[in-house]
């Protein structure tokens, strides 16, 4: 029996493109996605994009090294261009844009059919296990500066 594996989108010249649909859950009466579905959506985007590079967030998250780190948004801004509706195909696009010692930012799309419906600028804090700020680890660095196209 085949292995099923969710797809979790591409990455090309260091962009991460996800490609999702509109389902009735994420609307409203009117049929139109409910404005923080579109965070859910970015989330799904960075994770993804993160998970394609050979991160392991789950597995750092058991901070079982002494560089591993947990991701927290410390910084979003979004703006809310055109709406999504019910059984929209989309996607979401994803690109690095800064990599901090402690940071990084991350340029988020939400498109459907090129037109762009939401963009966001997201910045990540690394945190150890205390919670505090943290240096990003270098094998990190190297797999995000590989991707940046």
């Amino acid at each position: 029996m085949a292995e099923f594996s969710p797809h979790s989108g591409s990455i090309t010249n260091g962009e991460h493109i996800l490609p999702l649909r509109i389902y009735y859950e994420d609307t409203d009466a009117a049929a139109i996605v409910y404005h923080a579905n579109y965070l859910k959506y970015m989330e799904r985007g960075r994770s993804d994009m993160l998970r394609l590079m050979g991160i392991d967030q789950a597995d750092m998250l058991k901070f079982q090294h002494p560089d591993d780190v947990g991701f927290v948004i410390i910084r979003s801004e979004v703006d809310y261009i055109k709406p999504a509706l019910l059984d929209d195909e989309i996607t979401v696009h994803t690109k690095v844009t800064t990599i901090g010692r402690a940071s990084l930012t991350m340029a988020q799309q939400v498109r459907r059919s090129g037109q762009i419906l939401a963009q966001a600028v997201i910045r990540i804090a690394a945190l150890n296990k205390a919670g505090k700020p943290a240096r990003l680890p270098k094998q990190i660095v190297n797999k995000l500066m590989e991707k940046q196209g």
